[in-house]
Protein backbone atom coordinates (compact mmCIF):
# COMPACT_ATOMS: atom_id res chain seq x y z
CA UNK A 1 0.00 0.00 0.00
CA UNK A 2 1.47 3.03 -0.53
CA UNK A 3 2.31 5.97 2.16
CA UNK A 4 -0.42 7.99 3.12
CA UNK A 5 1.73 10.11 5.51
CA UNK A 6 5.67 11.81 5.26
CA UNK A 7 8.24 11.53 7.83
CA UNK A 8 10.70 14.91 7.97
CA UNK A 9 13.81 14.99 9.38
CA UNK A 10 16.18 18.44 9.04
CA UNK A 11 19.17 19.03 10.54
CA UNK A 12 22.67 20.56 10.72
CA UNK A 13 25.71 20.01 12.76
CA UNK A 14 25.39 21.61 16.14
CA UNK A 15 27.51 22.21 19.35
CA UNK A 16 28.41 21.47 22.64
CA UNK A 17 26.73 22.15 26.47
CA UNK A 18 29.88 24.49 27.63
CA UNK A 19 28.87 26.91 25.21
CA UNK A 20 28.66 30.00 26.60
CA UNK A 21 25.61 30.89 24.48
CA UNK A 22 23.91 27.15 25.80
CA UNK A 23 21.37 29.32 27.79
CA UNK A 24 20.32 31.69 25.55
CA UNK A 25 19.74 28.44 22.94
CA UNK A 26 17.85 26.97 25.42
CA UNK A 27 15.53 29.25 25.47
CA UNK A 28 15.05 30.12 21.53
CA UNK A 29 14.05 26.14 22.09
CA UNK A 30 11.69 27.17 24.48
CA UNK A 31 10.40 29.94 22.25
CA UNK A 32 10.32 27.22 18.95
CA UNK A 33 9.72 23.92 20.40
CA UNK A 34 7.13 22.23 22.21
CA UNK A 35 3.06 22.16 23.42
CA UNK A 36 2.89 25.98 23.03
CA UNK A 37 5.88 27.11 20.70
CA UNK A 38 5.98 28.78 17.74
CA UNK A 39 6.16 25.41 15.36
CA UNK A 40 3.02 23.83 17.68
CA UNK A 41 0.85 27.26 17.28
CA UNK A 42 2.04 27.71 13.54
CA UNK A 43 2.92 25.03 11.47
CA UNK A 44 0.19 22.38 13.48
CA UNK A 45 -2.34 24.45 14.82
CA UNK A 46 -2.96 27.33 12.40
CA UNK A 47 -1.52 26.06 8.84
CA UNK A 48 -3.19 22.56 9.85
CA UNK A 49 0.17 20.94 8.36
CA UNK A 50 1.32 18.74 10.50
CA UNK A 51 -0.02 15.35 12.88
CA UNK A 52 3.79 16.16 15.07
CA UNK A 53 6.12 18.80 14.76
CA UNK A 54 9.53 19.51 16.48
CA UNK A 55 12.97 21.95 16.35
CA UNK A 56 15.03 22.52 19.05
CA UNK A 57 18.43 22.86 19.41
CA UNK A 58 20.37 19.92 21.13
CA UNK A 59 23.95 19.87 22.01
CA UNK A 60 26.55 17.40 23.77
CA UNK A 61 29.02 17.22 26.41
CA UNK A 62 31.92 16.53 24.90
CA UNK A 63 31.20 16.28 20.97
CA UNK A 64 29.28 18.36 18.43
CA UNK A 65 25.32 17.83 18.63
CA UNK A 66 22.69 19.05 16.35
CA UNK A 67 20.01 21.37 15.33
CA UNK A 68 16.94 19.20 14.27
CA UNK A 69 13.44 19.71 13.18
CA UNK A 70 10.78 17.57 11.43
CA UNK A 71 7.62 15.55 12.59
CA UNK A 72 4.75 13.52 10.57
CA UNK A 73 2.74 15.46 8.41
CA UNK A 74 0.09 14.53 4.86
CA UNK A 75 1.72 13.15 1.99
CA UNK A 76 0.34 16.52 -0.11
CA UNK A 77 1.31 18.59 2.35
CA UNK A 78 5.08 17.09 2.38
CA UNK A 79 6.34 20.72 0.83
CA UNK A 80 4.32 23.44 2.76
CA UNK A 81 5.44 21.65 5.77
CA UNK A 82 9.03 21.89 4.85
CA UNK A 83 9.07 25.36 3.91
CA UNK A 84 6.77 26.69 7.13
CA UNK A 85 9.94 25.63 9.61
CA UNK A 86 12.35 27.32 7.32
CA UNK A 87 9.75 29.73 7.65
CA UNK A 88 9.51 29.76 11.69
CA UNK A 89 13.30 29.91 11.53
CA UNK A 90 13.97 32.61 9.37
CA UNK A 91 11.39 34.54 11.39
CA UNK A 92 13.60 33.73 14.99
CA UNK A 93 16.94 35.63 12.52
CA UNK A 94 14.57 38.95 11.57
CA UNK A 95 12.36 39.69 14.01
CA UNK A 96 12.60 39.94 17.82
CA UNK A 97 10.19 37.56 20.29
CA UNK A 98 7.89 38.89 22.09
CA UNK A 99 8.18 39.58 25.78
CA UNK A 100 5.84 37.49 26.65
CA UNK A 101 7.43 34.63 24.92
CA UNK A 102 10.49 35.12 26.31
CA UNK A 103 8.93 34.84 29.83
CA UNK A 104 6.85 31.83 29.59
CA UNK A 105 10.34 29.88 27.92
CA UNK A 106 12.43 31.13 30.57
CA UNK A 107 9.57 30.06 33.28
CA UNK A 108 9.35 27.01 31.90
CA UNK A 109 12.63 25.79 31.52
CA UNK A 110 13.64 26.97 35.20
CA UNK A 111 10.43 25.58 36.68
CA UNK A 112 12.11 22.12 35.15
CA UNK A 113 14.90 21.99 37.10
CA UNK A 114 12.23 21.05 39.89
CA UNK A 115 11.63 17.39 38.16
CA UNK A 116 15.61 17.15 37.51
CA UNK A 117 16.81 17.42 40.92
CA UNK A 118 13.36 15.41 43.14
CA UNK A 119 16.08 12.84 44.98
CA UNK A 120 19.95 12.35 45.82
CA UNK A 121 20.35 9.97 43.04
CA UNK A 122 19.48 12.47 40.14
CA UNK A 123 21.81 15.06 41.93
CA UNK A 124 24.98 12.79 42.39
CA UNK A 125 24.20 11.57 38.63
CA UNK A 126 24.53 14.83 37.28
CA UNK A 127 27.64 15.90 39.33
CA UNK A 128 29.32 12.67 38.09
CA UNK A 129 28.68 13.51 34.62
CA UNK A 130 29.75 16.97 35.09
CA UNK A 131 33.24 15.66 36.73
CA UNK A 132 33.21 13.09 33.90
CA UNK A 133 33.44 15.70 31.24
CA UNK A 134 35.37 18.31 33.00
CA UNK A 135 32.91 20.76 33.68
CA UNK A 136 32.41 22.28 37.10
CA UNK A 137 30.71 21.42 39.46
CA UNK A 138 28.17 24.14 39.96
CA UNK A 139 27.59 24.41 35.90
CA UNK A 140 23.80 23.70 36.44
CA UNK A 141 23.42 26.76 38.65
CA UNK A 142 25.67 28.70 36.08
CA UNK A 143 22.99 27.77 33.46
CA UNK A 144 19.95 28.73 35.68
CA UNK A 145 21.45 32.29 36.09
CA UNK A 146 22.42 31.96 32.28
CA UNK A 147 18.70 31.44 31.78
CA UNK A 148 17.58 34.18 33.92
CA UNK A 149 19.63 36.61 32.24
CA UNK A 150 18.84 35.96 28.65
CA UNK A 151 17.32 38.71 26.86
CA UNK A 152 15.31 39.22 23.68
CA UNK A 153 18.08 40.57 21.69
CA UNK A 154 19.95 37.52 22.89
CA UNK A 155 17.58 35.12 21.48
CA UNK A 156 17.26 36.87 18.15
CA UNK A 157 21.46 37.02 18.20
CA UNK A 158 21.89 33.33 18.59
CA UNK A 159 19.20 32.36 15.91
CA UNK A 160 21.49 34.67 13.51
CA UNK A 161 24.74 33.01 14.85
CA UNK A 162 23.57 29.43 15.57
CA UNK A 163 20.78 28.16 13.38
CA UNK A 164 21.79 27.97 9.72
CA UNK A 165 19.11 27.46 7.17
CA UNK A 166 21.64 27.11 4.01
CA UNK A 167 23.57 24.34 5.43
CA UNK A 168 20.10 21.86 6.72
CA UNK A 169 19.69 18.51 5.12
CA UNK A 170 16.19 16.81 4.89
CA UNK A 171 15.11 13.30 4.69
CA UNK A 172 12.04 13.07 4.04
CA UNK A 173 10.06 9.19 4.07
CA UNK A 174 7.27 9.15 1.82
CA UNK A 175 5.58 8.93 -1.22
CA UNK A 176 7.01 10.96 -3.79
CA UNK A 177 4.70 10.51 -6.49
CA UNK A 178 2.05 12.15 -4.54
CA UNK A 179 3.76 15.28 -3.02
CA UNK A 180 2.41 17.90 -5.17
CA UNK A 181 4.53 20.26 -5.39
CA UNK A 182 7.23 17.95 -5.56
CA UNK A 183 10.40 18.33 -3.68
CA UNK A 184 12.44 19.64 -6.35
CA UNK A 185 10.20 22.97 -5.84
CA UNK A 186 12.06 23.49 -2.63
CA UNK A 187 15.20 24.51 -4.83
CA UNK A 188 17.05 22.09 -3.10
CA UNK A 189 19.41 19.10 -4.58
CA UNK A 190 17.47 15.87 -4.29
CA UNK A 191 18.42 12.80 -4.02
CA UNK A 192 15.74 9.74 -4.30
CA UNK A 193 16.13 6.27 -2.98
CA UNK A 194 14.11 3.75 -3.27
CA UNK A 195 13.45 1.90 -0.24
CA UNK A 196 10.82 -0.81 -1.55
CA UNK A 197 10.38 -3.49 0.27
CA UNK A 198 10.63 -6.71 -2.50
CA UNK A 199 7.47 -8.17 -2.68
CA UNK A 200 5.39 -6.09 -0.90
Amino acid sequence: SQLTQSYISMGHLGGLVDDPNYPALSVLNGVLNGFGGRLFNEVRSRQGLAYSVFGYWSPNYDYPGTFVAGGQTRTEATVPFIQAIFNEIQSLQQSPISADELAYAKESILNSFVFNFQSPSQFMNRLMRYEYYGYPADFVFQYQRGIKATTVADVQRVAQDYLKPEEITTLVVGNAEAMEPPLESLGSLVQMLDVTIPGS
